[in-house]
């Protein structure tokens, strides 16, 4: 699984790369770029839990009930934090790759990672060609033009929280506060999370 975070990562950057050469008004800054590398564990996080909700299509991959019992706190603690913050999402990350999911589960949910990148590529390869600059549906973060590839999407591309990105703001319009940022807390990233908490809490 860390070989495939790996991989995400480059993904990102490498799009990021070619983000700056097709939007010239908006390149990254050395402020942009350090934001982006702080807030990764962040999408990491959010892209194993946006994922996590497909293994439940498969009896063999599906959630146990004991794998429920642990889930569901991370869950239920991510849907009520004010923020998530980086050393949050590695202790969390740790905690879902290393002590509940099974090896055959960390082999679909790494096969479902690369699936979502290679779509993404296709997507950006296809807006690109027609001239469009919208990033795909990664984790917004205020000041990081388009967001971190691969994540929890909260908010559409070119939505509120998009806008707000372009000047460093939250999806409010005020200033980016880190203590406060949480890809789980609103918009489809909530829904998703509500659904797939209500889900576990079942089994």
């Amino acid at each position: 699984m860390k070989n495939i975070l790996l991989l995400t990562s480059v993904l990102t950057l490498a799009a990021f790369a070619s983000a700056q050469q097709t939007t010239p008004n908006r390149q990254m800054t050395p402020e942009m770029r350090a934001r982006m590398a702080q807030f990764q564990t962040v999408n990491d996080l959010a892209q194993d839990i946006r994922l996590l909700p497909e293994l439940e299509k498969n009896k063999a991959t599906a959630m146990s009930k004991a794998q429920a019992k642990q889930l569901l706190p991370i869950l239920t603690a991510l849907q009520k934090a004010t923020g998530v913050q980086p050393n949050d999402a590695k202790k969390y990350l740790t905690q879902i790759e290393d002590k509940i999911l099974t090896d055959k589960q960390l082999t679909a949910l790494d096969s479902l990672v690369l699936k979502a990148e290679k779509e993404r590529e296709a997507q950006r390869a296809q807006r690109q060609a027609g001239g469009g600059t919208q990033g795909g549906a990664g984790v917004r973060i205020p000041g990081v033009p388009g967001g971190l590839g691969g994540g929890f999407a909260g908010q559409r591309p070119g939505g509120q929280a998009a806008r707000g990105a372009a000047g460093g703001q939250n999806a409010q319009g005020g200033p980016f506060d880190p203590t406060k940022f949480n890809p789980f807390k609103q918009g489809r990233a909530a829904d998703a999370l509500k659904a797939y908490i209500a889900v576990l809490q079942k089994k």
